[in-house]
Formats: structure tokens, sequence, C-alpha cells
């Protein structure tokens, strides 16, 4: 059996005390149409390179955090991602010494407002605005690096409100661009 992130799901409450570990988190990379069957289910081609778009650190709530959908949406889908956690200061770093800079892993909820994400695409626009409100993407406790063996081969899974079945489930070893460079 491969490893899972079972013990971080985004399903139980945070009650955190300390300060939290995305508090300093400037930003937040992420690789769209990362799995051939999303780009497929959303009728995209998939792509030959990474795909990057950016959500604000004010997206970024604890897991069991109340949320809030984006204004006026009328159509929201989330998706379960790996988070890559980069845990000390990176600049125009070397493909060969990325990993070194990795401080660990989370899950992470990547939210959609799809019915402005698709007027912004037909528009030729940005689509910032339909995936980087306050509180879009909530993210589990950070597993630290040296405790994931193999960041491309972890099954994932979302529980909502205590839902017996996952909602969503999926493994990083679908992923098209993966964690390990």
């Amino acid at each position: 059996a491969r490893p899972a992130l079972a013990g971080i799901a985004l399903t139980s409450s945070l009650r955190v005390r300390r300060m939290a570990w995305w508090s300093r988190t400037r930003v937040v990379y992420a690789i769209g149409r990362n799995y051939v069957a999303h780009a497929h289910e959303l009728n995209n081609p998939v792509p030959k390179a990474p795909f990057w778009f950016i959500k604000p650190a004010s997206s970024i709530i604890g897991s069991g955090t109340p949320h809030q959908l984006a204004p006026g949406a009328t159509d929201t889908h989330h998706e379960l991602e790996l988070g890559v956690v980069i845990g000390r200061r990176a600049t125009r770093v070397k493909a060969a010494d990325a990993m070194a800079h990795v401080g660990g892993y989370c899950l992470a909820l990547d939210m959609t407002d799809r019915g402005a994400q698709d007027a912004a695409k037909k528009a030729g626009k940005p689509w910032a605005a339909a995936k980087g409100w306050d509180t879009s993407c909530p993210v589990s406790e950070m597993v630290p690096a040296a405790a994931v063996a193999d960041p491309s081969s972890l099954d994932m899974w979302l529980r909502v409100n205590g839902e017996a079945a996952p909602r969503q489930s999926g493994s990083t070893g679908l992923m098209i661009f993966g964690a390990r460079l």
C-alpha cells in the first residue's frame, strides 16, 4: 500500500494556539490542469508545461474554519490538492536544489467560482477573482518533509463535515507535473 496523507484530511477542526504554519505565507502558487482527467472534465487541453495561477495569502484558512463562497457565486467547485510548503527563502532556485527548500506538505482545497472563471476565460481576462477570494484555500496541518518519503506517491482524500465516504480522492502519482522535480 502506498503512503497516504490520511492523518491530515480536511475533516478535523483546528484549535490553534500557536502561530499557524501558513501565517507568514505571501502568496500561493498553484499549477492548473495538473490532472489529465480534470483537464478532460473541463474540456481543456492537457498542458505540455505547467500552467501557473496564484491565490493571495488571504485565501488561506485552517481546516475546519468556516469559509465563505465567492461573492455572487452561482457554481462553486472544489479540488483537493497536495500543497508543497516552501520552508525557507527561495528565489530562482535551480531544479536540482528545489527539494532542499521544501519544509513540508499539506492538503489544500482549491475552491473555484466556476461561473466567474468561465466568463473571464471567454473574455480573455485573468481569472484570479474566480480562484482567490478570502477563504478560498482551506489547508490542513503541515506534515514535515522528512516524514514524506515520496510526495509523488501519496493517496489523498477529502471528507466533508463527517461524511462517511470521501467526497474526493486521488493520488499524487496521477499529477502531470509532480511535486518532485
